[in-house]
């Protein structure tokens, strides 16, 4: 039964985050900035969305907060989580973050194959910000 309940409930497309992530935005007196979020997905298999928000005061990033939200639309798939996460601060005040996650889903076989979405996000105190991403097979 509680497999049953499980599977409707990934196929309705459940999102996990990451704990921690759920909470209430930071305080920040110069106004958070925000990323458009990276989605990347396989249609009707799974949707990895990526979102980061930072604050900079007097010119400095203080803080940045990345999240991932993932969901799994087919009972064939399922999330297996973050696997590799990054911030660093740059020589020139940006910082980088660099996020990578993975999904598994069966083949008609019922063979896995693992996939891994990824994000980096390279971003500058007054809001300028580039991102790249792809889904690594």
């Amino acid at each position: 039964m509680n497999v049953l309940v499980c599977s409707a409930v990934l196929c309705a497309g459940l999102t996990f985050a990451v704990p921690g992530e759920a909470e209430a935005a930071r305080e920040c007196a110069s106004g958070a900035k925000v990323i458009k979020p990276v989605v990347l997905e396989d249609p009707g298999r799974w949707t990895y969305t990526f979102d980061l928000s930072w604050c900079a005061e007097g010119g400095s990033i203080v803080w940045a907060e990345p999240s991932v939200t993932a969901r799994v639309h087919s009972p064939a798939c399922r999330w297996v989580g973050r696997v590799e996460e990054s911030i660093k601060q740059l020589p020139d005040k940006a910082w980088s973050v660099f996020d990578m996650s993975e999904f598994s889903c069966q083949d008609g076989a019922g063979k896995e194959h693992g996939v891994n979405p990824w994000v980096v996000v390279t971003f500058h105190p007054a809001g300028a910000y580039d991102t790249s991403g792809d889904i690594a097979v």
